[in-house]
């Protein structure tokens, strides 16, 4: 038995020879999308966390190998610790054209090294000297210095000589500044051409883990990219949680910014990881639930059948992430690892709190102390009837039954009418195994609540 869902690991000519949720289309289409274009090209590829983004860019990566596309993989969260955004994006590129140059055309990455090399010493001594974003001094275009004259004159009015000498001096060398990187990113855009095999096509890099990394090292690779390394022939990938990334733009320039329109004007395209959430059949909760359970090599001693229906029905009501799936599986998991065939189970209970653990510990944690009525699980949950579609109600009103029969008071178990479905629960279950009633929602909430899943 597997207690923690063991990682996909995708070989770099694997492609989606693995893919269980058919994102291949998809693949297809953003490739034909980057092959084709000769813009300078940033796309950025949304999706939330835990729905499976660097999986598919991994496979993505595969195709791209196999149509003989040049491409480079960065984990943006292992780098950030570095703080210059344009080391690490700088640096990979060398690695990867040193890799892939022919020798006879080495020339060419010596000379984008030099001049990498000459951006990155001017960064540096920006920052060293006055706490202002190199990017967006880098970036600067000739109708913008009358305002930073402006911007100057007031300086050297006020406290700090040091930093209005400092623009002064900005506005003296940006001409040469200019020429630097104009240098820079004319060489770039010629590396993509002399790969091996690269037949004129674009270099694509994917940027990964954007969301996951220090707000300000994550914007400051979004505005690198555009100003420093958006080229013709020079495709980005941005793979990253949208709404997360609108707030690390308003962590680093205040929450008044409109961060949504920010990120804009870096990215040339949007699109977001496919996600079905269709009928059963293409349903990729549902897929992935089959797959987990065979991945995790669970002995269920004959409770797997329900044990998969109930988790796909609660998966599906509360469009939980891939990720979410894999914790709620670990939950189950460690369950059977620690309990024998002989002891008392029940798979709607077990289904229902493993998931309630995982998405609202709060909850949860009420019912493992005993601190909760029915009707507030029914509220804080949202399982109610009203909200439910046809297809999901009679497996979810079954499981919230036996969680109303472990919860209610003997009085209101007694006041309910003699023809109510609870009072046919099948007491003798309860009796088999010598447990009171009031004692099962303990005894599963103890179980499930004895270890943590992190």
């Amino acid at each position: 038995m597997r207690i923690v869902t063991p990682p996909l690991n995708i070989q770099n000519d694997e492609g989606f020879t693995r893919d269980i949720l058919d994102r291949k289309a998809f693949a297809d289409g953003m490739l034909n999308l980057v092959s084709r274009s000769s813009d300078e090209l940033v796309i950025s590829l949304d999706g939330k966390w835990g729905e499976g983004k660097t999986t598919f860019v991994r496979m993505w990566q595969g195709l791209l190998s196999e149509k003989n596309i040049p491409n480079i993989y960065i984990d943006a969260f292992a780098n950030d610790y570095v703080d210059d955004a344009f080391i690490s994006i700088a640096s990979s590129i060398t690695k990867y054209a040193s890799e892939n140059i022919p020798k006879d055309k080495e020339e060419t990455l010596k000379e984008f090294t030099g001049k990498a090399k000459k951006v990155g010493v001017q960064l540096l001594s920006w920052s060293a000297k006055v706490g202002i974003k190199a990017a967006t001094l880098g970036a600067v275009k000739d109708s913008d210095i009358d305002e930073l004259k402006d911007i100057s004159k007031d300086l050297a009015k006020g406290t700090s000589d040091v930093i209005g000498n400092f623009v002064e001096e900005r506005l003296t060398s940006h001409v040469k500044d200019i020429e630097i990187f104009e240098s820079f990113k004319s060489i770039l855009s010629k590396i993509p051409s002399e790969i091996s095999n690269s037949e004129d096509k674009p270099l694509v890099i994917i940027i990964d883990e954007l969301d996951r990394c220090k707000p300000t090292y994550a914007v400051e690779v979004i505005e690198k990219v555009k100003h420093l390394f958006s080229v013709q022939k020079v495709v980005f990938v941005l793979v990253m949680h949208r709404t997360q990334l609108e707030e690390a733009v308003k962590s680093v320039y205040g929450q008044n910014i409109d961060a949504h329109t920010y990120l804009q004007k870096f990215i040339n395209i949007e699109t977001s990881i496919p996600k079905r959430n269709g009928d059963r059949y293409t349903n990729d909760l549902k897929k992935y639930n089959q797959k987990l359970m065979e991945v995790h090599e669970i002995e269920t001693w004959g409770d797997e059948i329900h044990l998969k229906e109930g988790i796909e029905i609660l998966a599906c009501f509360y469009n939980l992430s891939l990720r979410q799936l894999e914790r709620v599986y670990t939950i189950i998991a460690v369950f059977y690892a620690s309990s024998s065939e002989q002891q008392f189970r029940l798979t709607p209970l077990i289904s229902f709190l493993s998931v309630i653990k995982v998405i609202k510990p709060i909850l949860f944690k009420r019912l493992l102390a005993s601190d909760v009525t029915y009707l507030e699980v029914m509220e804080v949950s949202g399982l109610v009837d009203s909200s439910l579609v046809e297809n999901k109600a009679t497996t979810i009103n079954f499981i919230m039954d036996w969680v109303k029969f472990s919860l209610i008071t003997t009085d209101e178990l007694a006041a309910l009418p003699d023809n109510d479905r609870l009072r046919r629960f099948d007491g003798g279950r309860l009796w088999k195994y010598n447990i009171e009633r009031e004692d099962v929602m303990p005894l599963f909430t103890q179980k499930i609540g004895m270890f943590s899943v992190v």
